[in-house]
């Protein structure tokens, strides 16, 4: 049987973001351990269905999962090796927001097996912090660092946000070089994405927080962050992800790959041997339905979407999109369904082959949209 990744979703955060749109509650914390209790009996049943597959990657994700308690990770990760196989190399990541971290608890985090740590850090400015609701100062944040790596933390992910409202260029430009003097293994410079219905996208719509910045500025800071993260020793493996050599995130390259994951908890995703499905994404549902033995519905999808989601994904990678995996799931290799565009965008520089893979050169991972928008219009003048 193919190997899996497994997604476990913390919801428990201290306060809820301006932007975050996530599955996260403020003020529940008294309720971790009938949650752990919970996603350990899901992760039961689903290991009773799909059978004791091997387990490659495991990502704790939130919400603010470092909120855990030490031994509800090493109870999580206990029901996890008896009901998987999980590889003696696993990556192992955990989130975790500096404003939550101790040296007990990472002490902890790492007996039960924690390799990888991901710091929402998201700036090492003050002032944008306070703006968007984070509850860490920068100082608070550089110090996260260094408990981490005397509890032997060496695998250690950074995550960065541009495009804060009032976020200039130069403030950009000291936030990366901040970052990058902590010498983290692997950095993600993710760009703000307004979602409605959060506080940020009300603030911003109605005139009471700063204006975003315009696409000049972005363009200048997307510049930065290729020009120092590549002076550093970082290279780009995808389009927001940078890494030192072999510490690109196993797991996420698993869901840019399109491979098979297991979802467990509140709002989890799963896609399983070609069936997908989705947990509950309020807290009553979700509790009632592994009460229920029934955590997850089934998401239908048309057959037809999943080669161009295949493509999508796959060419957020600078390594581009595996033809010849493409045909063989596909009956016809990504020619074949986007003749044209891809052959246009070829021709104007914007992708290559390279062997048996299709990707983006470096000027169409700046476009990426708009060839994917291409695309989707061959699509539907084709149907």
């Amino acid at each position: 049987m193919e190997a899996i990744s497994i997604y476990i979703h913390v919801p428990f955060c201290v306060r809820k973001c301006a932007y975050c749109d996530f599955a996260s509650f403020p003020g529940r914390l008294t309720q971790r351990e009938a949650y752990v209790e919970a996603v350990c009996r899901e992760m039961r049943a689903q290991a009773a269905f799909f059978g004791r597959r091997r387990v490659n990657t495991v990502f704790l994700g939130g919400g603010t999962p470092t909120l855990l308690e030490g031994e509800q990770v090493a109870r999580l990760m206990r029901d996890l090796r008896e009901s998987f196989d999980l590889a003696p190399d696993a990556e192992i990541t955990m989130e975790g927001n500096p404003g939550t971290l101790t040296r007990e608890s990472l002490s902890a985090f790492r007996r039960a097996g924690v390799n990888r740590l991901s710091l929402g850090v998201q700036s090492l400015d003050d002032g944008l912090l306070a703006a968007v609701g984070r509850i860490h100062t920068a100082r608070e944040a550089e110090e996260a660092v260094a408990l981490a790596r005397a509890e032997g933390f060496d695998n250690l992910s950074i995550d960065l946000m541009l495009g804060l409202p009032g976020q200039t260029p130069q403030q950009w430009r000291e936030t990366l070089e901040r970052a990058i003097a902590l010498a983290p293994e692997h950095l993600s410079c993710y760009s703000l994405i307004l979602e409605e219905g959060t506080p940020l996208f009300s603030a911003v719509q109605e005139g009471r927080s700063a204006p975003l910045p315009d696409e000049d500025a972005l363009c200048q800071m997307d510049e930065t962050t290729e020009r120092l993260t590549r002076a550093a020793g970082y290279a780009r493996y995808e389009v927001s992800n940078y890494a030192k050599e072999g510490f690109a995130c196993r797991h996420n390259i698993v869901y840019w790959e399109c491979l098979p994951y297991l979802g467990l908890g509140l709002a989890a995703h799963s896609d399983m041997d070609g069936r997908r499905f989705y947990n509950p994404s309020d807290w009553a549902g979700y509790f009632h339905a592994v009460a229920q033995g029934d955590a997850w519905r089934t998401r239908e999808s048309d057959a037809q979407e999943r080669p161009f989601e295949r493509m999508m994904m796959g060419l957020r990678m600078t390594r581009g999109v595996d033809a010849a995996r493409f045909a063989r799931d596909f009956g016809a290799l990504p020619e074949g369904f986007w003749p044209k565009t891809l052959a246009r965008m070829t021709r104007g520089g914007l992708m290559e082959r390279a062997g048996e893979r299709i990707r983006l050169t470096p000027r169409g991972m700046q476009v990426m949209n708009g060839v994917l928008v291409a695309m989707l219009e061959e699509n539907e003048n084709r149907s």
